[in-house]
């Protein structure tokens, strides 16, 4: 029989999509053995979904008892998934202290945790609810769905009256905390209020096409209290979709208590997941912890194709290398080359000189940023780095560092010290255009 062209569309369109293999017998009597579950299939997805009540424990909302049947059960579900094997995701069923081990257990068995929160208000205890996802064979997914159901167990089995606080000693009221210490390793100038210390590191997204920033709520935070030998943290990291399961990998590593996950905004692009912490220890070593979980998150999109940049260090990071980053981006600019700089200090001010940024202004420059305090990473970073009598906390190869300790005092002579700045800026362009070219 001849087929018309339209015939041939519609019968294309019509016809059944391509479909992953379906779900095997095999597999579902796997994940059932595995996770000690009668799981049910439903044909039409094609997933075996396996439930485990929480008649282990009595919650109550608003003095009601509620069953397991209204939302106190713990699951996960199985498909096939699109590039073969299968596709799991679930939802576990938590008390408070059930938490972090269980998303310890999830993570260390190759699961991923996309999301802690409550479902109600006012239950009692207070229940959080655990999202899971992962991919692999029946054989690596329902073992390590059962290793977070045991890691449960465990807490329920070693105390079975839920605790009301986190464990290690209490943490004073009264705080003490430097802040000088805890600024050299998260890198930036913190507040301090009360003998307390926060540290605020700002990340960018879009939305509406609008940029939203530090200010805008798009920042990772770290809030100290107690003294340095014991203190308490707790804040909020700022994460794409990619770096979640790195960042709570290196928390948990640490013993550092996740006490929820979910998004703070919509139509953000990149998307933004927050996750709120608390940890208690020495404040330095909890510094130290999140330290290394802000330095495994990867770079904005912006930052990795960023030009070659040139570092200006002076002590205070208000004044000198502030004058040198804005004339080096302006002659830059003007000569047509991608180098940009930027400016910190050894030990930042809070803000840019006044006399300095009125300088600046009135011949048409516009300072980005504020001081911060110069890290490793900055040095890292740098294609050239500039100091002027002061001294970095690392060591930097000859060929990429050099110190204008010649230039006249701001605040003697700031005419004087913005054209000495100037000369020495024009001169290093000169020395990098044939590396631009």
């Amino acid at each position: 029989m001849k087929l018309s062209i339209t015939t041939g569309i519609l019968l294309i369109l019509g016809a059944p999509a391509v479909l992953p293999a379906a779900l095997t017998e095999a597999q579902r009597a796997a994940i059932d053995q595995a996770t000690g579950a009668k799981g049910v299939y439903t044909e039409a997805e094609d997933t075996h979904k396996v439930t485990f009540p929480r008649t282990d424990i009595k919650v109550t909302v608003e003095g009601r008892p509620m069953p397991p049947f209204l939302g106190f059960s713990s699951w996960a579900a199985f498909t096939p998934g699109s590039h073969g094997g299968l596709m799991v995701m679930g939802d576990v069923v938590l008390l408070e202290d059930e938490v972090n081990p269980a998303m310890s257990a999830a993570l260390d068995a190759g699961l991923e945790v996309t999301a802690l929160h409550n479902h109600f208000f006012y239950e009692l205890p207070r229940v959080m609810y655990m999202h899971i996802g992962g991919s692999g064979s029946a054989e690596q997914l329902a073992p390590a769905v059962k290793k977070v159901l045991d890691a449960v167990k465990s807490v329920r089995a070693a105390a079975p009256v839920p605790p009301n606080r986190f464990a290690g000693d209490p943490v004073s009221e009264a705080s003490a905390i430097p802040a000088a210490a805890l600024d050299a390793i998260f890198g930036v100038k913190g507040e301090s209020n009360n003998g307390m210390y926060k540290a605020t590191i700002g990340r960018e997204t879009t939305m509406h096409g609008a940029k939203a920033g530090k200010q805008m709520g798009v920042n990772t935070w770290a809030a100290f209290a107690g003294t340095d030998s014991n203190a308490l943290v707790d804040g909020d990291f700022a994460m794409t979709t990619d770096e979640l399961q790195p960042v709570l990998k290196a928390l948990r590593k640490a013993g550092i208590n996740i006490v929820a996950i979910h998004n703070h905004m919509t139509h953000e692009e990149p998307q933004y997941v927050f996750l709120h912490y608390w940890g208690k220890g020495p404040a330095a070593q909890l510094a130290r912890s999140l330290k290394t979980a802000l330095d495994g998150q990867t770079p904005p999109r912006a930052q990795v194709d960023a030009p070659p940049t040139v570092l200006f260090v002076c002590e205070h990071g208000a004044a000198k290398s502030v004058i040198a980053a804005a004339e080096f981006n302006r002659l830059a600019e003007q000569r047509g080359l991608t180098w940009r700089a930027t400016f910190r200090g050894t030990n930042p001010e809070a803000s840019i000189a006044p006399a300095v940024a009125a300088s600046l202004a009135r011949d048409g420059l516009r300072v980005q940023g504020e001081p911060s305090l110069v890290t490793a990473a900055d040095v890292a970073a740098a294609k050239q780095v500039v100091t002027f009598a002061n001294n970095l906390p690392v060591a930097v190869p000859n060929g990429r560092i050099r110190d204008w300790n010649d230039v006249p005092s701001t605040s003697a002579d700031l005419a004087a010290a913005r054209e000495a700045i100037r000369q020495h800026v024009a001169n290093l362009l000169d020395e990098l255009a044939p590396a631009h070219h």
